[in-house]
């Protein structure tokens, strides 16, 4: 019979997921998936303004209207596996550790399975975007391009707390070299640097880096707030089997179900460059 090793430090398995994630700062877990591939959100219209007629003999407030409302779809699509083996033959030939079962799933989280759900949920952020901006990113406009883009979520009435930028480190390095305007992590409060790979700060906006491999083909930065997207892990099982049928050694299965969301009243909170 298989035995599964990794229950002894499946916890320790969701934390290196959990911490080693750039992307978790600009997601939530608001809409609730459980025992449910596909979950319809609601979202209410509002009222229009009248003016009050005090010497009306009916309806004083205006005529009243039956509030509307807007459904939205999620339909969790992501599926991801991966399996393989370490023959025992092979680890005894090996020296000691190399070929070391919960080491190589360890690799397989950090190297794969972590920066797979990253440039899923960066991709689907960056293709939601209510601002997207095409201009060609210099030394001398990436500041403005940047508060341009943050102005114009601001504009739209979306909290200005707890705003991310995502941004690829060629960007960073430009934002770098104006002093005036980029803060360096260093030089913030410790107490505020609360987010994984945060490096600064600009217009008031974590400044979080992202390896250029991560993030979309071309994007420079994506600008969100937290409430903008839901993005539930379902499912994530990782098991080392020891010596199951067929096979001498390990046999090692990693399922991942996981995806994101951006709600459709919310899609103008997230600027792309």
């Amino acid at each position: 019979m298989a035995v599964n090793l990794v229950t002894k430090y499946s916890s320790q398995v969701d934390e290196v997921i959990r911490k080693g994630l750039l992307s978790t700062p600009g997601t939530n877990n608001d809409v609730e998936f459980g025992g449910a591939q596909t979950v319809t959100v609601y979202s209410m219209e509002t009222a229009p303004l009248n003016d009050y007629n005090a010497n009306g003999s009916t309806n004083r407030y205006g005529v009243p209207v039956e509030l509307e409302d807007s459904t939205q779809e999620m339909k969790m699509t992501q599926q991801k596996a991966f399996t393989f083996t370490i023959d025992k033959t092979f680890e005894a030939d090996s020296p000691e550790g190399v070929r070391n079962a919960g080491k190589a799933l360890q690799r397989q989280i950090e190297q794969v399975i972590i920066p797979e759900i990253d440039r899923y949920r960066f991709a689907k952020l960056s293709e939601n975007a209510g601002t997207k901006n095409y201009d060609v990113i210099t030394a001398e406009n990436a500041y403005e391009a940047f508060v341009s883009a943050n102005t114009a979520i601001t504009d739209e009435e979306f909290p200005i707390e707890n705003r991310v930028a995502f941004c690829s480190n060629s960007f960073i390095e430009l934002l770098k070299n104006d002093t005036v305007h980029f803060t360096k992590a260093t030089e913030i409060a410790q107490d505020r640097i609360v987010f994984k790979g945060m490096v600064g700060d600009c217009d008031g906006v974590a400044i979080i880096a992202v390896p250029k491999r991560r993030l979309p083909a071309g994007a420079s930065f994506i600008i969100t707030h937290p409430m903008c997207a839901p993005a539930p892990v379902k499912l994530q099982e990782y098991k080392i089997h020891k010596d199951p049928p067929g096979i001498a050694g390990n046999l090692v299965e990693g399922l991942l179900y996981h995806d994101i969301f951006v709600f459709e009243k919310k899609k103008k909170a997230i600027a792309v460059q």
